[in-house]
């Protein structure tokens, strides 16, 4: 079977990384040889060493970066590596022109919804590096055809696939909800992300905070870490949100976080992709309200699979969760669509189906993943 190695130049740690690690180990569990590169501090490093998957460290200083590109090309040679699977800008610069000297083929993932330069370096690193380019959601796919006018054979959407037998409706939620101190008759929303700006944590914090009069019973979870933390943490002491609004920190079991929820919220207001724990919490019952950002539109069709809201608008957000406490019927309606959606397109099993074909289109030949 071929060996393929992703690289990736991030340091941190969320949806896209956690895809590569999840992707690799299904591979392996096909008969490929997957291994990683990435920079030796980085958490997606400290994962795949966890998880058994071979991983190199890889010098990548900039995105021109002479050493580093010989790195990678020592790297490839030296594995008998048949595919590249680049994920980021300065990994895809370093790494693809060290494939390209060995004769290797290139597929390139782009998994943020943010628009790409139509420069003539942003074309050249799509369309003349890469063989193939794998978006997280047609939205994205779309708009590299359509804005940057990138050809179309060559671009695959394929959605972030959910684990059905990891994220189970059946799960028991009681022993977070205790540990939390989240009472029997509290009514809990909450995120499970990365804390980044985008991500829109502030303004589910200040809907949280019109709603307290309104909803004496609302508690709010927000799990994740990152370079937001501090910030939030400090808005929820300012405003007297403390002992209601519980910040958890990273978690490992974000399946049993996710089940203990009455209502999941995602306020990001850029670079969302189809996202990938809308369909977890879709999967196991949580009824979602999102922003409308990026490819979300492609999971949550507003008023059948979950409620739609404007991105950055605090006010609109709060009406949507008080609607939600209201409505718990037409809410669980909306959640059993949701989950039947999921289990039909955006399943694990059905995205490494998808990647495999284009590995193989590539691997095997023209005309392959057609």
């Amino acid at each position: 079977m071929p060996t393929i190695l992703h690289t990736e130049s991030s340091r941190g740690w969320g949806g896209q990384e956690i895809r590569i690690v999840q992707e690799s180990l299904e591979f392996i569990k096909r008969g490929y040889r997957m291994m990683i590169a990435c920079r030796p501090e980085s958490k997606i490093f400290a994962a795949a060493r966890e998880k058994g998957i071979p991983v190199f460290s890889l010098r990548m200083r900039a995105s021109i970066d002479p050493l580093g590109s010989m790195n990678c090309l020592q790297i490839l040679r030296n594995n008998g590596v048949n595919l590249l699977h680049t994920h980021s800008s300065t990994d895809s610069w370093v790494c693809s022109p060290a494939a390209r000297r060995l004769g290797l083929p290139v597929v390139r993932s782009r998994h943020v919804s943010t628009p790409i330069s139509k420069g003539v370096f942003s074309r050249f690193l799509y369309m003349k590096l890469a063989d193939r380019v794998i978006t997280s959601g047609e939205t994205i796919r779309r708009e590299m055809i359509e804005a940057n006018g990138y050809d179309p054979q060559r671009i695959f959407s394929i959605p972030a696939g959910i684990d059905e037998k990891k994220f189970s409706r059946e799960m028991c939620p009681d022993d977070v909800r205790r540990e939390l101190r989240i009472g029997d008759g509290d009514y809990l929303l909450g995120i499970v992300s990365i804390l980044r700006s985008w991500k829109g944590h502030i303004y589910l914090l200040e809907a949280f905070r019109n709603l307290r009069e309104k909803i004496s019973n609302l508690k709010l979870v927000i799990a994740g870490s990152g370079p937001q933390e501090s910030n939030l943490r400090n808005y929820i002491q300012e405003k007297g949100l403390a002992g209601k609004a519980i910040m958890t920190g990273f978690r490992e079991d974000v399946p049993r976080v996710l089940k203990a929820l009455d209502l999941f919220i995602l306020p990001s207001y850029s670079n969302e992709a189809t996202s990938q724990v809308i369909p977890q919490a879709m999967a196991m019952g949580i009824p979602v309200i999102s922003t409308s950002a990026g490819g979300i539109g492609e999971v949550v069709t507003d008023g059948e699979t979950g409620k739609l809201i404007p991105p950055r608008d605090a006010g609109a957000l709060s009406e949507a969760i008080l609607w939600a406490y209201g409505h718990k019927e037409e809410c669980r309606e909306m959640a059993r669509k949701a989950r039947d959606l999921v289990l039909k397109e955006f399943t694990l099993s059905r995205m490494i189906e998808k990647t495999e074909r284009v590995y193989r289109g590539l691997l095997d030949g023209p005309g392959a993943d057609s």
